[in-house]
């Protein structure tokens, strides 16, 4: 073969997508350590026994300054670690909604990312916000599939596809996927744009093989399903570093073990990881890659972060000073609540729950001067569990952190009955879409397909009796403007006639309703019926 027929037919190889692996090989295998996190969402100094933000470290798990402690620890061990986070840093603790970005930028910096991706929740606050945000980082965000058009504040800004690290002597490509569904999840500009993930995901794979990158790993806001697909369906990629699902793997997780491994089209090994959220856990993953790059052998697990791991003493302080500006907020009691029942960002995305049970009857309470009949809001509003003992507008800033506006529109049977079937589309049934309800309840089977999953919805009267939602019949319902105005994908319910109310601010309203029902009583259950086989 002439020395141009072989340069020719090499060339082809390498930009060819699937080719992964037949660049020259090394001399060497490596060994490399991955830490992640994900879904942080400022629980900065961890959480409690009973889900709530801690405002300090002390005896609660996790928090930035124990993530910064077992990060530099491993880093002092050995000097083939690399730190990604899988996004949503942003929304969730009163730390967040008193402070904002730059606590996290400050804290992050500490840590010591390699490479993050960016969570739907860092759209929450517009395109500007999030890009005053990166503009301040000292370590890549990567989104391979974010492809802002001009007149985004994003277009322009170091936001890369992919970031090269070297371990070892050894060159490793890293790889962001974004979560495309911010037009319908948070307050993405009009300009934002997306991508396909897989079809970015591979591009950049291909342009890393190019570059003779052999070890590849893609951080993903996409949620642990996609984050497997993904690995089924493309070439070149050894390990995918998932959030958004809030999923946990390990002993006796139903979702599967730590790491899950799926085959690509060529079947070699994909390793997918995700660490729950909160930063509760830290994902810890060893793969040991032979000289052609291919994982050989694997293990870790996501590690709980024990109360007795010491805080790195610098963090902890940075996050105590964070604490302070809360204590105006924690100071205004509202109430009490001395109710058992459960509660949470996990409770209130499988089924009933105490917040949605106590936000929309202060939401129906509100609207009935004004003819309305139902409120509704989806489980994703609704960030902690609300706490046990006295009630302070901090604690219910963190329950309810968006600050939602509350609207009355009037829809038809048939929209409401739609939208109950969104809420219930994901997995089992569950998920940051479920719907809560006063003045409704409604039976469901997760076994059926998706759109066919209500097996019966009834309004109830302030009797107590039910009456048939009638699919002919016009209701009033209260409800978040984020939802009115199609968000979480509840386009049906951006096409409501406007009733006139002088739509308040949730917290002000849940608040009024809290200090005029102190102690609680328990609220009417039964909303949320969930058939089983």
């Amino acid at each position: 073969m002439s020395i141009r027929l072989l340069l020719s037919c090499t060339l082809l190889a390498l930009f060819l997508p699937g080719c992964a692996k037949t660049v020259p090989p090394q001399s060497e295998p490596l060994e490399l350590v991955l830490l992640h996190t994900n879904d942080t969402h400022s629980y900065v100094a961890g959480r409690d026994k009973y889900g709530n933000a801690c405002m300090t470290s002390t005896d609660c798990v996790g928090g930035m300054g124990r993530i910064a402690a077992v990060v530099r620890d491993e880093r002092r061990k050995a000097d083939n670690v690399l730190v990604l986070d899988a996004g949503d840093q942003f929304q969730g603790t009163l730390f967040f909604t008193v402070n904002g970005w730059p606590m996290l930028s400050d804290l992050d910096g500490r840590v010591g990312y390699d490479a993050v991706t960016l969570g739907n929740h860092e759209f929450d606050r517009g395109c500007d916000t999030l890009a005053a945000y990166v503009g301040t980082l000292n370590y890549p965000v990567l989104a391979a599939n974010l492809a802002p058009e001009p007149g985004c504040p994003l277009l322009g800004l170091p936001i890369k596809p992919y970031a090269i690290r070297t371990v070892r002597g050894v060159r490793v490509g890293i790889v962001g996927l974004a979560n495309p569904d911010v037009s319908t999840l948070a307050a993405a500009c009009p300009h934002t744009r997306f991508t396909d993930s897989a079809e970015a995901l591979g591009k950049a794979v291909v342009e890393l093989e190019r570059q003779g990158v052999r070890h590849i790993v893609a951080v993903t806001h996409l949620g642990l399903p996609a984050d497997r697909e993904l690995a089924r369906t493309v070439d070149g990629v050894d390990v995918i570093v998932g959030g958004h699902t809030h999923s946990y793997l390990g002993p006796n997780s139903p979702e599967g073990p730590y790491p899950i491994v799926e085959r690509s089209p060529s079947g070699q090994p994909v390793l997918v990881v995700t660490a729950k959220f909160a930063t509760e856990y830290l994902g810890e993953l060893r793969v040991d890659f032979d000289e052609q790059g291919v994982p050989t052998h694997w293990g870790g697990a996501a590690k709980r972060l024990e109360p007795g791991i010491v805080p790195a003493p610098d963090v902890d302080a940075r996050v105590n000073d964070y604490a302070k500006p809360l204590e105006v907020f924690r100071a205004q009691t509202l109430g009490r609540n001395d109710l058992d029942f459960p509660d949470g960002m996990e409770a209130c995305r499988t089924g009933e729950c105490l917040g949605g049970l106590v936000v929309t009857d202060a939401m129906l309470d509100y609207g009935k001067p004004y003819g309305a009949t139902l409120a509704l809001t989806n489980g994703g509003s609704l960030r902690a569990p609300l706490k046990r003992g006295p009630v302070t507008q901090g604690d219910l800033l963190s329950v309810l952190p968006f600050g939602n506006m509350l609207v009355i529109r009037e829809y038809g049977g048939g929209q409401l009955l739609a939208a109950l079937e969104h809420g219930l589309s994901g997995k089992k049934g569950e998920g940051p879409r479920i719907l809560h309800f006063a003045g409704l309840r409604y039976r469901f089977d997760a076994a059926r397909p998706a759109g066919q999953r209500v097996l019966s919805a009834e309004i109830v009267d302030e009797c107590g009796k039910p009456h048939p939602l009638d699919k002919t019949e016009r209701y009033a319902v209260v409800l978040p403007s984020y939802l009115a105005k199609g968000g979480d994908g509840y386009t049906m319910l951006t096409d409501g006639r406007t009733l006139p109310a002088p739509d308040p601010m949730d917290t002000d309203i849940v608040g009024a309703y809290i200090k005029a029902h102190s102690p609680l009583s328990m609220p009417m259950t039964g909303r949320i019926t969930k058939v089983s086989r």
